[in-house]
């Protein structure tokens, strides 16, 4: 499994990641997608070392363990 990526809207470097979080889903795209074994909507955070952006995006697929 593999570390999320991102790109930075602002400048174009790799972003970092930074963190994960479970957050509640806010959309009824993202309730559909939860499952109890999940429970929430995955808050991915990111870090750009270039021009220090933060931006985060939220992922409703399976979670994937971080190598």
């Amino acid at each position: 499994m593999t570390r999320p990526t991102m790109t930075c809207p602002k400048c174009g470097t790799q972003m970092n990641h930074q963190a994960q979080k479970l957050v509640d889903p806010v959309t009824a795209e993202e309730a559909v997608a939860v499952t109890a074994v999940f429970d929430g909507v995955l808050l991915v955070v990111f870090a750009c070392p270039s021009c220090g952006w933060i931006d985060s995006r939220r992922e409703t697929g399976e979670p994937t363990a971080l190598a």
